[in-house]
């Protein structure tokens, strides 16, 4: 008798099992197109490797939500007072702000650092469509201005608005790559 429970349940065991993977089996999601669902994986961290010289990136997009992330906000400001526009100090004495954000953290998709041919470090703020188009529009209206990294409500960076900015991009120039990684870094929280 002992051995007909036991087989029995061997029996009910595999069969459990078998029901399993083939529900398992079943759940594969699959595209108009017929192939498996490609959407990209939960990664363990958000950084990529960029490039052979050390340089590094992470996806904006892919910064879990649920982790607080800081705040990344792009004005446009002046070095001298003007009426309507908000004080804040800077890392060389106060500038003002126009009040309205050019570009938020929801405008990014990459950040990224770089390195020029020159030697030169960079951090990369690369933006979606619509991050594009607001910049585009404040630096047109702004050339000789300048284009202001808020970050945690303090002034992170400074950087003068040369030409229009229309390529979908901000680049800020670093002194160097630990100050390139260091921005990086706070931009990931």
């Amino acid at each position: 008798m002992a051995t007909t429970h036991s087989q029995t349940g061997q029996a009910v065991l595999g069969t459990a099992i078998g029901m399993m993977l083939f529900l398992l089996a079943g759940c594969q999601t699959t595209t108009a197109g017929g192939g498996a669902d490609l959407s990209p994986p939960a990664l363990a961290s958000h950084y990529e490797q960029e490039g052979a010289d050390g340089t590094r990136s992470f996806l904006a997009s892919q910064t879990q939500r649920s982790v607080q992330v800081p705040q990344v906000d792009f004005y446009v400001g002046m070095r001298q007072a003007i009426p309507g526009l908000v004080q804040v100090q800077g890392p060389q004495g106060p500038l003002w702000l126009y009040p309205q954000v050019v570009v938020q953290r929801s405008d990014l998709t990459r950040v990224a650092s770089l390195r020029t041919e020159q030697g030169q470090h960079l951090v990369r703020f690369q933006l979606n469509s619509l991050g594009a188009r607001k910049l585009a529009e404040a630096s047109s209206g702004n050339v000789g201005a300048l284009l202001v990294l808020v970050m945690e409500d303090q002034v992170a960076q400074v950087a003068r608005i040369g030409e229009p900015l229309k390529q979908g991009a901000i680049y800020l120039s670093m002194p160097d790559d630990a100050a390139a990684q260091r921005l990086l870094r706070q931009v990931q929280g």
